[in-house]
């Protein structure tokens, strides 16, 4: 992740770069939802100047009128350059991606092509609310896995929650989240990959919400889901929104592993 500079080192802090006053003329819904005494802390936007890059690269295409429908694999392009000095991921192949206008939105329509109404969803509470909304807007059934006391993924009740999961006869999926939201947990790569080889025997097919994975803490390594043995039919979901303060643009990327047809 981004380190945040300590005032000691002379270096300055992003976090104290804008004041109140500048703050609140922002749109977004963390400064307008509420009155000014109001400040949300379920809204994941961060009071931080946007990267000199980014800034530029908006300002460019905003000149030049560049606000069309998107063509082209650069953004995937940029992912997998990322994934591979960041993650060590050489294998993102972007002939498998495609844009799609934000991560739950391309959830859903992962959702849709591994199962169909009435299917079941396994997901790992506590997470991330819209998860519930979301899958159940779509006509499909919450089957919940709870998470450890410890935090993490148990997996003697994820396969359990597997097995109901296809005893019915239907096509089922796992939504993952990961890094997880909201505990920050960071699945380990003996994790997903226990997590594969449980969805490989069972049938379930894991869709992987990864919109958190360039924010990870200093020493601890995200392992990208489709990077692990037994992922191949696996679907990920990435995007640039959180870590650089983007979800006002609207991009992410839906991408699929080599094994993963509909």
């Amino acid at each position: 992740m981004t380190r945040i500079p300590h005032e000691s080192s002379g270096e300055p802090n992003p976090l104290r770069a804008l004041g109140l006053d500048r703050l609140r003329r922002r749109t977004s819904m963390k400064w307008r939802t509420y009155p000014d005494d109001v400040l949300p802390l379920w809204v994941a936007e961060m009071d931080v100047p946007l990267a000199e890059p980014v800034v530029r690269a908006v300002g460019d295409a905003l000149a030049l009128g560049d606000t069309g429908y998107p063509a082209g694999s650069g953004y995937a392009e940029a992912l997998a350059a990322f994934a591979a000095k960041r993650w060590g991921w050489h294998a993102l192949a972007v002939e498998r991606t495609a844009i799609v206008p934000d991560v739950m939105l391309g959830v859903v329509e992962m959702l849709k092509l591994v199962t169909g109404p009435g299917d079941p969803v396994v997901v790992n509470p506590p997470v991330y609310p819209p998860f519930f909304q979301f899958v159940e807007h779509m006509d499909r059934r919450i089957a919940e896995a709870p998470l450890g006391a410890d935090g993490r993924l148990d997996l003697d009740v994820l396969e359990t929650a597997y097995r109901r999961a296809v005893a019915g006869g239907g096509r089922a999926a796992h939504l993952l989240c990961s890094p997880h939201n909201p505990t920050g947990t960071v699945h380990t790569a003996a994790e997903l990959a226990a997590v594969a080889a449980l969805a490989d025997r069972y049938g379930v097919r894991v869709v992987a919400d990864e919109i958190h994975a360039p924010l990870t803490a200093g020493g601890v390594d995200f392992v990208p889901y489709l990077s692990v043995p037994g992922a191949d039919s696996g679907l990920s979901l990435m995007s640039a929104s959180k870590a650089w303060n983007l979800a006002g643009l609207k991009a992410a990327l839906a991408v699929a592993g080599p094994a993963a047809e509909a």
